[in-house]
């Protein structure tokens, strides 16, 4: 399918698991497709932002492969490497308050599956309820997606070499 080779090709990792669902059963597969037009949009936040939430959510569902098609979604967004790394490896103190704000609240929210009132506090103070809302859909979209493949038995084609990038 053309839409997939095309997805594939922009976040530049494979998307067998979608082809799967597309081979199934089109009907099923534009519901998949729903949930990126739902999770895309970002329209409320400074790219840096949108891509940390992104970044730290796919890294809660633990799947190198969806990690790494972050970091390439953030790489073309411009986000400089050396940023990119510091939200992968959790280095908070290299990175702007605010942004901090959104990664505390993405691990809390998407990792330890608690509430962080401070952080919430901190981006809504940043970016506006609207921009909390925005991030909220970024960060659990981008761990619920893993969640999908690994429930259909694709959880063996996540890259470990970008799970290893990770450790150091």
């Amino acid at each position: 399918m053309k839409l997939i080779e095309t997805s594939e090709a922009r976040l530049g990792v494979p998307l067998d698991y979608a082809k799967k669902i597309a081979a199934t059963k089109t009907s099923l597969f534009l519901r998949y497709a729903k949930i990126f037009r739902f999770l895309n949009p970002n329209k409320n936040v400074p790219p840096l932002a949108y891509h940390c939430a992104r970044i730290r959510g796919a890294l809660s569902a633990d799947c190198g492969t969806c990690v790494q098609a972050e970091l390439n979604l953030a790489e073309q967004a411009s986000i400089a490497d050396d940023v990119r790394t510091a939200i992968l490896q959790g280095r908070y103190d290299e990175l702007p308050k605010d942004i901090v704000a959104v990664a505390r609240l993405a691990d809390a929210v998407t990792s330890q599956h608690m509430d962080c009132p401070e952080a919430r506090a901190d981006v809504v103070q940043a970016y506006g309820e609207a921009g909390l809302i925005e991030l909220s859909f970024a960060m659990n979209g981008a761990a619920l997606l893993p969640g999908i493949k690994r429930a259909m038995g694709f959880a063996t084609s996540c890259d470990i070499d970008a799970m290893q990038k990770i450790a150091s």
